[in-house]
């Protein structure tokens, strides 16, 4: 019998590359903790704690708070028990999304290493899939997050160069402005390339309808999120006034809003972030639960470092109702993915890592570099 030995952490506070700008603010830096569960067997698994406050999520602070708890009363669990108690802590509230995130994927690095398949794979079987699909790559977009329209065509034509047959852009509140830099870039990228929008709850209703109906003769994918988080039932009209398919993403943190999204039939897509779903068992349920009623799933990033994006691309592997591109080309965002190997974008595709768990290693030289002296929470 498998049982936990330890658990420890490891705050990282990582600059940006150029800094990165959506309708919340600017982003210059991400910080996060990497968390590792040492196992009787001998076996390291890793995760990644990286919460989002703007996206209704914890901060690193609270998430991090719980752990010490956790290290105490682990040692001796098995990694079914200690799953349990990831999934006890979301129902009850008392785990935030982001740490039941990193210790989820660090049960499942060790479960993969253990049985010497990825995580692609071990979360399949834990599914008891009539057959095991291994998807070798995943389609992702290219975000483009400037507000010039110059750099705007600059910036997409260098991602369709570099193989992006995806892009999405950060969207703003002048209203004509994003009419005229979206109807810029249409025109500079040609028909072919896939163009959805991201506004981060920066519009009214009318706002949105005014630039959607503007739009439509741009042949958007999607737009994200164009109304706040709270208005389910103005998400819903939307979808009702417009041609363009609604994406819910502040709007979604977890599995109850997932299903109040549903239930409020307020948007054709659901955009899943492990961080903020509480794991990649959980943002499996959530994209589940969404297909059985039609709708959609992406999953994203939330410019976490290397390992857990290498989570989020698993479970994007593992989603067989999952056919769009993906929002995990953020890597290259950071100055560092605390990686000793990248993963492997090429062509618009990102690799999925074969190796057994999460199939990458921690670099951890890079992780002393960025260690945040900042967060006393250390383990």
């Amino acid at each position: 019998m498998i049982t936990i030995v330890a658990l420890h952490w490891y705050p990282y506070c990582i600059p940006l590359r150029n800094g990165f700008t959506t309708a919340h603010g600017p982003l210059h830096k991400r910080a996060g903790a990497i968390v590792e569960l040492i196992t009787s067997a001998g076996i390291h698994g890793l995760g990644e704690i990286a919460p989002l406050p703007e996206f209704a999520g914890s901060n690193l602070c609270e998430a991090l708070s719980v752990l010490p708890a956790l290290a105490a009363s682990w040692p001796g669990l098995t990694l079914k028990q200690a799953a349990e108690e990831i999934r006890a802590g979301l129902e009850s509230g008392w785990l935030p999304p982001a740490a039941a995130c990193g210790l989820d994927t660090a049960l499942l690095d060790a479960q993969g290493q253990l049985a010497q398949v990825n995580l692609t794979e071990l979360m399949q079987r834990e599914e008891q899939a009539e057959t095991v699909q291994q998807r070798l790559d995943i389609p992702v977009n290219a975000v483009i997050g400037t507000t010039d329209i110059e750099a705007t065509i600059v910036k997409a034509r260098q991602a369709v160069a570099a193989g992006f047959r995806c892009l999405k852009l950060k969207v703003g509140c002048d209203t004509h402005l994003e009419i005229e830099r979206i109807g810029a870039l249409r025109a500079a990228i040609g028909p072919a390339i896939e163009l959805r929008l991201d506004a981060n709850e920066a519009w009214s209703f009318e706002q949105a309808v005014t630039i959607l109906t503007a739009c439509i003769q741009f042949a958007i994918q999607y737009v994200e999120q164009p109304l706040k988080a709270t208005d389910l039932s103005g998400m819903r009209r939307l979808r009702q006034t417009v041609p363009i398919r609604i994406a819910a993403d502040e709007a979604l943190h977890d599995l109850a809003s997932a299903r109040n999204i549903l239930a409020a039939e307020a948007a054709d897509l659901l955009i899943v972030k492990p961080q903020l779903a509480g794991g990649l068992r959980m943002g499996r349920q959530i994209i589940r639960e969404g297909a059985a009623l039609g709708i959609d799933s992406i999953v994203t990033s939330t410019i976490e470092a290397g390992i857990g994006l290498a989570a989020a691309l698993h479970l994007a592997a593992a989603s067989p109702e999952i056919t769009l591109a993906c929002g995990l080309a953020t890597l290259p965002l950071l100055r560092d993915d605390l990686l000793t190997g990248s993963l492997v974008l090429k062509d618009g595709m990102l690799s999925v890592p074969s190796g057994a768990g999460l199939g990458v290693q921690l670099d951890r030289s890079a992780l002393a570099r960025h260690a945040s002296e900042a967060l006393s929470l250390r383990g």
